[in-house]
């Protein structure tokens, strides 16, 4: 048995041509949804980012190193200057002391104290913590004595790993200051 023939009526061009264009239309709403739109807010992104970084050596050209105008020249100096901080950073680590080591720290805070003129009340360690991948060791200090002592106590303390977390400080008996100090020393 044979199906029987439909015939059906022709497509008039104007209606393959309106399809065409709407199936074009479609395709490209698509594109623009799905593939330009994410694209280009990257780029806008990435756009506003490079503005920013170009600033930033206008900032750096004209403070830094205003006499060199060639960015090659600019770069190795920053280069160096890195290395160079990093360079010191790792001396720093290297010098701090072994966490065995906080009896010979504190025995160099109270010659330090002493060489300042202080009258150390008390020097009582606290507990050790963690902080920043580095093992530290609370230290509170009370102690007797005159404000410029004080100073030239924590210029003496720059070069080692102690670091000063809080300070009180009341006039009871006149030169002389009653100062609690708590202080922290880094260990590795």
């Amino acid at each position: 048995m044979e199906m029987p023939k439909i015939n059906l009526p022709a497509i008039q061009t104007k209606y393959k041509i309106a399809a065409a264009i709407g199936i074009i239309g479609m395709l490209l709403g698509f594109y623009y949804d799905h593939a330009y739109k994410p694209h280009a807010k990257k780029i806008a992104e990435l756009n506003d980012s490079l503005k920013g970084l170009d600033d930033s050596i206008k900032i750096i050209r004209t403070i830094e190193y205003p006499k060199i105008s060639n960015d090659k020249k600019i770069l190795e100096k920053i280069e160096a200057k890195k290395k160079q901080i990093i360079n010191d950073l790792n001396n720093r680590e290297n010098k701090l002391p072994a966490k065995a080591d906080y009896s010979g720290m504190l025995e160099k805070i109270t010659r330090l104290a002493y060489r300042s003129g202080f009258d150390i009340k008390s020097l009582e360690p606290k507990d050790f913590t963690t902080r920043n991948g580095y093992q530290s060791l609370s230290l509170s200090m009370d102690i007797s004595s005159r404000y410029s002592n004080l100073l030239d106590f924590l210029q003496e303390l720059q070069p080692y790993p102690i670091y000063l977390e809080n300070i009180s400080i009341s006039l009871r008996e006149r030169p002389l200051l009653r100062i609690n100090l708590n202080l922290f020393i880094l260990f590795k």
